[in-house]
């Protein structure tokens, strides 16, 4: 009789873990699918997820930003950006590099073909410089936006699961004396 009991709690157990998981692994769909377009139903869903699966959650889909800020500042084209998954900073920054270029390009080859007839001539100059402010105005871009990409897309997934880092060591001085002290955050809807 006592390993019949035991083999039901261990069932329900498995139950228990097993559906939880799976709530685990549908919200891991929708953070996968879009996380922006999802984040209502990510959040709906993960009420009824404890702490340490949403920690797991977080550490598994948060973004990092250095590889697409070293591949943009290397390479460029946005294909830093299109890599870590911002689609509109990758556009964004590949249309401006295209734009830059091609107004170099064609500047520079209307300067040359004038300056054969006229060695005083300015024309493309103006094209040429818009080119040149349009390559470093979109570097610019290219290197920032990998840090404002992720900052917004790990807040979103943060808020989405509700998760927060609750516990946590801060330094402390009172009376002249230097200490730790234990915070805690707390959410208030």
């Amino acid at each position: 009789m006592k390993k019949l009991i035991a083999s039901i709690l261990l069932c329900c157990l498995a139950t228990v873990v097993f559906a939880q998981s799976g709530k685990a692994g549908s919200i891991a769909g929708m953070i996968k699918d879009d996380l922006f377009e999802n984040e209502d139903r990510i959040r709906m869903e993960s009420s009824n997820l404890d702490q340490s699966q949403k920690f797991m959650l977080y550490g598994e889909y948060k973004k990092d930003q250095w590889v697409p800020f070293l591949v943009n500042f290397l390479i460029g084209a946005g294909i830093g950006s299109f890599i870590q998954g911002d689609k509109t900073g990758g556009t964004i920054a590949l249309v401006g590099d295209l734009a830059g270029l091609g107004s170099v390009v064609i500047g520079a080859s209307s300067y040359a073909s004038a300056s054969y007839s006229d060695p005083y001539t300015t024309s493309g100059l103006g094209l040429m410089t818009f080119g040149y402010i349009a390559l470093i105005g979109t570097r610019i871009f290219e290197l920032i936006r990998p840090f404002t990409f992720t900052a917004r897309y790990n807040s979103t997934l943060k808020n989405a699961l509700n998760y927060f880092d609750s516990v946590s060591l801060t330094p402390m001085i009172e009376n002249g004396i230097a200490g730790l002290a234990v915070t805690c955050k707390v959410k208030l809807n």
